[in-house]
């Protein structure tokens, strides 16, 4: 292919995140070679965990790159850009990469686009996102001819597949330690206490017509009968009813399952944004009008606090 795009490998504790695929995935979706960036210390395998997502992996090792280091992170990336001037450059729309993709584009001297939704090539990086409050998609095109910086929300790339082992280019990074101005001297991990919604195979999602937050029990009770993971539209979540962890939409986050159930969502553009490439879309509204069932595969226009109870009695039969 004519054009690199280069993806940041995210990693903890001696393993890559589950998003390095999804990354892989948008870097493909631009018709370009996918090329896997490891910053790791020297000997460190995580070059070859990368290794199946992507055509290609550039391990940058130093010993100050073993953990991440937006100091020492950006010195290598941009001296190894600098030299192989990638078309593009995408991070994780996640801590790592709101940190280091502005100092990357600084650097770089380049644009750079966040939280992107989709991505695609027309005479540059085009990058579709949310803008003024997430109430209006925009895509937007990074001018000019240093590498574009881009982010991409979770979730909203299909990981991409596995692939043969990508062959990996290691390379000596040389770091200034006087440029370090941070180092990473531990990790501590809050207790998640639940499951992550945006992995889950099955999401059933409530909205404002469950009508109080107490009604949210049979949301649950769904979500557990069928092994999932209950989500929530902005309005409820809005109203306490729901914590914000569990928003569905252009304000929340995105999810993909195999199996997506709305009940008493009406279907507004920034929830619909947030599940509509979800593998099999059911809907349960007393409204035949309303939105959401425009998206879904299979509907049912009637009262959900008759339909669910049904639906529970079927899959404990």
């Amino acid at each position: 292919m004519s054009r690199s795009v280069w993806f940041v490998v995210e990693h903890e504790e001696g393993k890559i995140h589950r998003g390095v695929a999804e990354l892989a995935a948008a870097a493909r979706g631009v018709e370009a070679e996918a090329v896997a960036v490891v910053c790791c210390e020297p000997g460190s395998d995580l070059p070859e965990q990368a290794a199946a997502q992507a055509d290609r992996v550039i391990a940058l090792e130093a010993d100050s790159l073993a953990a991440y280091s937006p100091d020492a992170w950006a010195q290598a990336l941009v001296s190894q850009a600098t030299q192989d001037a990638p078309a593009a450059i995408l991070l994780p729309h996640a801590p790592l990469g709101r940190d280091l993709a502005p100092m990357l584009a600084a650097r770089l001297r380049s644009g750079m686009l966040s939280d992107c939704i989709a991505l695609e090539w027309d005479g540059g990086l085009v990058g579709t996102r949310s803008v003024y409050r997430r109430k209006l998609v925009a895509r937007e095109r990074v001018a000019g001819d240093a590498p574009a910086i881009a982010t991409c929300q979770r979730g909203a790339f299909a990981p991409a597949a596995a692939g043969d082992a990508a062959p990996v280019d290691r390379v000596a990074a040389t770091i200034d330690p006087d440029g370090i101005r941070s180092r990473t001297l531990g990790l501590e991990h809050a207790d998640r206490g639940e499951a992550d919604i945006t992995a889950a195979k099955v999401v059933v999602a409530g909205g404002r017509g469950l009508g109080d937050a107490e009604k949210f029990g049979l949301v649950q009770d769904l979500a557990d009968a069928l092994g999932g993971v209950m989500g929530a539209s902005r309005p409820v979540v809005d109203q306490g009813w729901v914590p914000h962890n569990r928003q569905i939409g252009s304000s929340g986050i995105t999810v993909r399952p195999k199996l997506y159930f709305a009940l008493g969502i009406s279907g507004a553009v920034q929830h619909v944004v947030g599940m509509r490439e979800s593998d099999v879309i059911v809907a349960i509204n007393k409204d035949a009008r309303a939105p959401i069932f425009e998206f879904a595969h299979y509907g049912i226009a009637d009262d959900l606090f008759q339909v669910v109870p049904a639906i529970l009695e079927a899959l404990k039969a």
